[in-house]
């Protein structure tokens, strides 16, 4: 195995092409990556909220539509 992928997706009339290679020089898992991308975002997000707005409905660690088991 090479250590890349391609995925193709439908959704509607659109098909999405994902092409992922893996590093072998990785220091962080895909799921530690995202994770830090994911709070990236909402520190960012924080601080460009305007005052009186709602705020993003953004958990850390639990899904608000239930678990995917």
């Amino acid at each position: 195995m090479d250590g890349k992928t391609v995925t193709e997706i439908p959704i509607g009339n659109t098909l999405f092409v994902v092409r992922a290679e893996c590093s072998p020089n990785a220091t962080e898992t895909v799921d530690e990556k995202l994770e830090r991308m994911i709070l990236r975002r909402i520190s960012d997000t924080k601080s460009y909220q305007r005052k009186g707005e709602k705020q993003l409905a953004m958990c850390l660690k639990q899904s608000e539509h239930g678990t995917d088991n």
